[in-house]
């Protein structure tokens, strides 16, 4: 595995300070429609990323997790980008071991992720 992106101890990091300075900029409006759109989109990439490592399609997960980087990283997924990071790194590569590795990791630390955007999105 890519240890430069993956430790332990932010398996599951998340920094809600991306919510609140979305909160400033536009308002409760703003961000339950930028939670919206990732809760469908981060799913779809999500996957077509494993899809794409299944089947090998090393193309498809290089863009899907191209997009989840910025995606996931705009509302405070900092672990989802960083595993996005390193998943793309490896597509590129087409480095398939370091891809399994990864894969389960990602679905756990997107399935964090979308509960605690569907949480915030239920407190505005």
């Amino acid at each position: 595995m890519n240890d430069q992106f993956i430790k332990p101890d932010d398996s599951l990091e998340i920094d809600p300070h991306f919510l609140d300075r979305l909160r400033e900029l536009g308002g409760p409006k703003l961000i339950s429609e930028l939670i919206t759109m990732y809760l469908t989109r981060g799913s779809d990439l999500l996957d077509t990323i494993v899809a794409g490592i299944e089947s090998q399609d090393f193309d498809s997960v290089k863009n899907a997790s191209h997009s989840l980087i910025s995606s996931a990283g705009n509302l405070g997924g900092k672990r989802v980008s960083k595993l996005s990071i390193a998943i793309e790194a490896a597509a590129m590569d087409e480095k398939v071991d370091i891809l399994d590795d990864l894969k389960p990791d990602l679905i756990l630390a997107q399935d964090f992720f979308q509960h605690y955007l569907q949480g915030a999105f239920e407190q505005l």
